[in-house]
Formats: structure tokens, C-alpha cells, sequence
């Protein structure tokens, strides 16, 4: 990562998102532009959604966050934004499958 350009944070608010989550989580890590974060607030899932992200989380640096209890959809994307440090923030919703230069055109 090149320390002068912008952080941008992604924020992910998933809830019972496996069927897309790797795919998703995929598109995001591959971004041509480097300098990110992912933020993940699950929302208690029940299925593999927790186990995905902690294996982006090894492999990639995700940064995951469990609620205790679930605070709908609305609120865990507040939860995320607010945990985030960088200059600018996107917002990806679960089953989001973004282009490769997404972040690059926008930072631009």
C-alpha cells in the first residue's frame, strides 16, 4: 500500500450471505486500486457467512466484527461505517460483485 494515497474503508453489513460472500469478498480484495480496508459486521448469522469472512480476514486482513445480538440491517451498516478510519467509504451490500477498477474510478 502507498502510504500517500487515500484509505478508503469498505463497509459490509452480511447476514446469512454465504452463496455470494466469496464471490463478493473475491471482487473486493482483487480492487486494482490498493490502499483499502474491509469492515464486516455480521449480524448474527446462523450459516457459514462468520466462517467465510474469518478466512478473508486470515488470508486478507478483513477486519470482523460479530454483533451479540442481531440489529437489522440498518443499524449494522451504521455499526460499520462508524468503525471505519479511512478517508473515504463505500458501502457494499452482501451479494455486491464489483468491477476490478470500482474503487480506482472513484477515487478519481
Amino acid at each position: 500500500m502507498k502510504k500517500d494515497l487515500p484509505l478508503i474503508s469498505v463497509a459490509l453489513a452480511t447476514y446469512n450471505g454465504e452463496k455470494f460472500l466469496r464471490e463478493q469478498l473475491d471482487s473486493i480484495f482483487l480492487q486494482t486500486y490498493k490502499n483499502i480496508e474491509v469492515i464486516a459486521c455480521d449480524d448474527c448469522s446462523s450459516d457459514s457467512t462468520v466462517i467465510i469472512l474469518e478466512e478473508y480476514r486470515d488470508k486478507f486482513g478483513l477486519k470482523l466484527f460479530k454483533n451479540e445480538k442481531n440489529l437489522g440491517f440498518v443499524k449494522n451498516f451504521e455499526k460499520a461505517i462508524s468503525l471505519c478510519e479511512g478517508d473515504y467509504i463505500a458501502l457494499s451490500d452482501q451479494d455486491d460483485i464489483w468491477v476490478v477498477t470500482k474503487l480506482e474510478m472513484l477515487i478519481n
